[in-house]
């Protein structure tokens, strides 16, 4: 589901196919698919979403921390069984 994270992240896209769209609401007609060897460049705190469509898929993800995460909508967070 759509959320963002406040560090810049540098994905690379290991095996599989790695669908990423940007946005607030989760578009599968925005989703761009990157391909093994692919890399991804997300700014932080950019509103996007990403899904395994077309089965499993590995990314490296390299950010400097402090790492955050944060669900656009609090309903979709699975870290808050309350929400």
């Amino acid at each position: 589901m759509p959320h963002s994270h406040p560090e810049d992240r540098l994905y690379t896209v290991i095996s599989g196919v790695f669908y990423i769209g940007l946005g607030e609401r989760f578009d599968a007609e925005k989703l761009m698919a990157y391909p093994p060897g692919a890399v991804v460049v997300l700014p932080g705190n950019t509103p996007h979403f990403h899904w395994a469509k077309s089965g499993e898929y590995v990314t490296q993800v390299t950010a400097m921390g402090p790492l955050g995460l944060h669900y656009l909508d609090a309903r979709d967070d699975p870290r808050d069984a309350d929400a």
